[in-house]
């Protein structure tokens, strides 16, 4: 008998599944398609961030030192080797990649649940705009330390709207993950036919 999609049980199919519709924001996915799929990509993402590990555990060659040459961000660039360049252009692409495919799972899913997908674009928007501003941070670290320092005023501010982005991150995607569990709409909703579990 043909695995349902609604069935917990065939792992690859799911898998599957999920790739089949890497990029596909329309239509509907069960449960099971949605969360196997999302293991996978998280398995990848695992992946790559232990081959990221492997170039602090292994540092370049001994007596190779940081040029500093005024920017921070070329000074750290020219410490690492050129694999290490490659890898992290290449794992930024594949990261940035596998998490719009999850948010295309997540929309279908949702969908499937009989839900808008407002609420999860909501969350992956102020989560990317997030980790760009730590990242800034990391890399002009002094700026911001000196204006923070310099006005107070902007430092309250910063520090507002940060904790502002972070409650409402929070508090959202809670919304998002208990609609991402429900069970889907037993019938034909405005995103596609329902398929039910074959018996």
């Amino acid at each position: 008998m043909k695995t349902s999609p609604d069935s917990p049980s065939d792992f690859v199919a799911h898998v599957k599944y999920g790739f089949a519709h890497f990029l596909t924001f329309r239509g509907r996915s069960t449960r099971p398609q949605f969360w196997w799929y999302y293991l996978c990509l998280w398995l990848i993402n695992a992946i790559l961030n232990m081959l990221g590990n492997s170039f602090v555990i292994f540092p370049p060659e001994a007596g190779t030192t940081v040029e500093w040459i005024g920017d921070p961000f070329r000074s750290i660039w020219s410490f690492f080797p050129v694999a290490f360049k490659v890898y992290l252009v290449a794992s930024t692409i594949i990261g940035l990649v596998l998490f719009i495919s999850a948010l295309a799972a997540a929309v279908r899913r949702l969908h499937d649940a009989g839900y808008s997908a407002t609420l999860a674009y909501i969350v992956s928007i102020v989560s990317l705009l997030l980790t760009t501003s730590f990242y800034l941070l990391l890399l002009y670290t002094d700026d911001v330390l000196h204006l923070v320092i310099e006005n107070e005023t902007t430092a309250a501010a910063l520090f507002v709207a940060v904790l502002s982005a972070l409650v409402a991150m929070l508090v959202i995607g809670i919304i998002v993950l208990v609609r991402l569990i429900m069970p889907s709409e037993p019938r034909d909703n405005a995103y596609g036919p329902y398929v039910g579990r074959e018996k």
